[in-house]
């Protein structure tokens, strides 16, 4: 997977690290010739971050943002747990030429702890123990001990120590971290930084091989292997791991969830008329996380046709009629997937455990469908058509949360779906239709027998003098499971309010008649019978209203 992405990388990912890394706020010092301070402090208002890095008197300093941030970047630590002063981890830092503390750690008792922990180390790695620790830093040996090296490590040990009061004295600047860099070149930075990572990039280290006079472990980025995971390792090859990957090819991974870190949540990374990819991803941790990947055919964010999501209902928002909605590409028709269906609840669900605190039954019908969803993120239109199977739920469910409004909506989509399919659907013409057939008493097929059934139960209903009629009204029709119960249930109903009715009414009183004939015992369509009982009432007329 990691490396299909890779492959369809056709960018600078260096560049786009940088060009995307945001710096932590804190106090931050370049030391050359001379000392120099500044502050970033961060601000989800500004998107340029480099208007926010400024001097000690807050004169802002742009020019100098990419120099700290190509540094700060290659001399990050892994994570805590890979710091190189463990048990205290107070340095967070992964090379000679800086020092990142904490400000709560920058105090003068721990001088002498940072001279020793951080020169020490890094001089020669001889704190590193460990049988495959000693086997990597072998091939390190020639550049530990060049004499130019060494020399700039203990000159840069007394120049930290003997400004180390002067940047005490700046603490008062930043409440978060101190960060302190000194003036070399980018590819020192690069050299002194692939040290470090070529014993703390894998899983562990314990995972490390070297094969042909090169390092090879087990990859750290989506990956984890330990005593909870048995289940990952591979018990009848030589060695148990899952797989291995090169140290330069390890390199190129970092970078690769280094960039997906700093992008949102989805990433869509396809060319015109080329196979693409598609991945979803969040962070966890202060790393990216792949949850999805699938290679993609049909890399066009442009849908086959327009997708007209229409009206059938007439609902109305405002007192407004809701106009018709033309979608043109497949972002946008998930956008009002995820409006419609979900009620915008899909989108902080479409991976991992769906939110506890929904309603139990949507929580189901999230799990049921959200992979349908991602298939259309994916540019799969066929999987549009399967939310057909799921739809009645989905109107049910928002009926029976007093939310008809909501249900509307999804008979509308559920509409404009089959529309889009290559279905006749025409409400109004079909509300025109069957209107005349109840007038001459004609035979109904059966999804005008449903649709009829539900006009008459929202008649029926409305002559309820509730001040507050709310959905569960609708419930006993819900929980009719064949056409013989339903029926009863709109007897009992046309009963209870038949004083309210005027005798001549004869549209109603034909359809009564019409809905009662029917003697077959089927399974409810539901979905057809809120269609009715949600669209434009036949019984109203302006002498009747």
């Amino acid at each position: 997977m990691i490396f299909d992405i890779l492959e369809r990388v056709d960018f600078d990912l260096q560049k786009a690290i940088f060009d995307n890394y945001i710096l932590k706020d804190g106090l931050y010092i370049k030391i050359g010739e001379k000392i120099e301070y500044f502050i970033f402090k961060n601000s989800q208002k500004e998107e340029k971050k480099q208007l926010l890095f400024t001097d000690l008197d807050g004169n802002i300093k742009a020019d100098k943002y990419e120099w700290f941030v190509k540094r700060d970047y290659l001399s990050n630590y892994l994570n805590s747990n890979k710091a190189i002063d463990p048990p205290k981890k107070r340095i967070h830092n992964n090379n000679y030429l800086t020092l990142f503390v904490k400000e709560k750690e920058f105090i003068q008792e721990n001088q002498e702890y940072f001279l020793s922990k951080l020169y020490d180390t890094f001089k020669d790695f001889s704190s590193f123990t460990k049988k495959q620790e000693k086997e990597i830093l072998k091939s390190f040996n020639d550049y530990f001990f060049d004499e130019n090296r060494l020399n700039d490590i203990e000159l840069k040990k007394s120049k930290l120590k003997n400004i180390y009061e002067e940047i005490l004295s700046k603490k008062e600047y930043t409440t978060n971290y101190i960060k302190i860099f000194f003036d070399d070149d980018i590819e020192k930075y690069k050299k002194e930084s692939e040290i470090y990572y070529a014993l703390k990039i894998y899983n562990k280290i314990e995972t490390t091989k070297i094969i042909d006079n090169k390092i090879y472990g087990l990859s750290d980025f989506n990956m984890g292997l330990n005593a909870k995971k048995p289940y990952l390792e591979h018990k009848t090859r030589g060695f148990t791991y899952p797989f291995m990957v090169e140290k330069d090819k390890i390199f190129e991974i970092k970078k690769l969830f280094d960039y997906l870190k700093s992008q949102k949540e989805l990433y869509y990374s396809p060319k015109k008329d080329k196979i693409g990819l598609y991945l979803h991803k969040h962070n966890e941790n202060d790393q990216a996380v792949i949850d999805d990947f699938d290679i993609v055919v049909y890399t066009d964010e442009m849908l086959p046709k327009t997708f007209i999501y229409k009206n059938y209902l007439l609902l109305k928002q405002n007192k407004q009629i809701i106009q018709s909605n033309e979608i043109k590409d497949f972002n946008n028709l998930f956008a009002l997937i995820n409006e419609v269906l979900f009620n915008n609840a899909l989108n902080n669900n479409l991976y991992g455990d769906v939110y506890s605190k929904l309603p139990n039954h949507f929580q189901n019908l999230i799990y049921l469908t959200r992979d349908i969803a991602k298939n259309l993120l994916k540019r799969d239109i066929d999987s549009l058509f399967r939310f057909l199977k799921f739809s009645e739920s989905f109107i049910v469910y928002y009926v029976r949360q007093n939310n008809l409004f909501q249900a509307g909506k999804v008979i509308n989509l559920v509409l404009s779906i089959k529309e889009y399919k290559g279905e006749n659907v025409d409400i109004l013409n079909k509300l025109n239709e069957i209107e005349e057939k109840v007038l001459k008493l004609e035979n109904l097929d059966d999804n005008e027998w449903y649709i009829l059934a539900g006009q008459v139960i929202k008649y029926l209903l409305d002559k309820s003098k509730k001040s507050d009629k709310k959905a569960d009204m609708i419930e006993p029709f819900l929980r009719a499971g064949k056409t013989k119960k339903l029926k009863q249930e709109i007897e009992m109903l046309y009963f209870k309010y038949k004083h309210d009715i005027p005798l001549n009414f004869i549209k109603l009183n034909n359809a009564i008649s019409l809905i009662m004939a029917n003697e077959e015992n089927k399974k409810v369509d539901k979905e057809k019978l809120l269609i009715g009982l949600l669209s434009e009432n036949i019984f109203y007329k302006k002498e009747e209203k």
